[in-house]
């Protein structure tokens, strides 16, 4: 007899999808990266490759570090501490301007699910990257949980990895401040 999965488990029959570029376009996010910024060179993220959400591009990570610290977000459509996550990170990456980066990362194969979540909660002003096969905590040596958050200074290396769910601005900064040094 087939099992249910657990409670906030990922579906286990999802395929990875592709969107049409109008989906994308439609979506409203920023720009994935700098086109004209120089890449991070440095660290485990650094030549880590994304899919960028907004247009659908590959690209590595440390081309959308571009030199700053960097705060990278890994969620997904079906987990509940993400969701109520995603508007605080949103708040924080105005907060902090252009001195940190803000960058979610989906997790789950379909990017529809995701870009529709992120519509549904007004996630507009986030760069969004999609990491389908959840390579990036294992890179990291990370546990594979969600959300999961990593902190990286802006010489690429890893400054902490958060396993608990930030559902405040203020706790989101005051990560950052303590574990970047970044200050709003």
């Amino acid at each position: 007899t087939p099992t249910a999965p657990p409670v906030g488990a990922p579906p286990t029959d999802e395929p990875h999808t592709t969107l049409e570029p109008e989906a994308r376009e439609a979506s409203g996010l920023p720009e994935c990266r700098d086109r004209a910024a120089a890449a991070t060179t440095d660290g485990p993220v650094a030549g880590f490759m994304v899919r960028c959400m907004d247009d659908g591009t590959t690209t590595m990570l440390g081309k959308i570090q571009a030199g700053k610290p960097m705060l990278v977000n890994l969620w997904a459509y079906w987990c509940e501490p993400c969701r109520r996550e995603l508007p605080a990170l949103q708040a924080a990456q105005a907060t902090l301007g252009d001195s940190v980066r803000v960058v979610i990362s989906h997790t789950d194969p379909s990017e529809t699910k995701g870009l529709d979540t992120l519509a549904a909660l007004g996630i507009d002003e986030l760069i969004s990257v999609s990491d389908q096969d959840e390579e990036l905590p294992t890179l990291l040596g990370a546990p594979p949980v969600l959300p999961l958050t990593v902190l990286v200074r802006e010489d690429g290396s890893v400054a902490r990895v958060l396993i608990e769910p930030m559902d405040t601005e203020q706790e989101i900064l005051d990560a950052v401040s303590e574990h970047l040094g970044v200050t709003a």
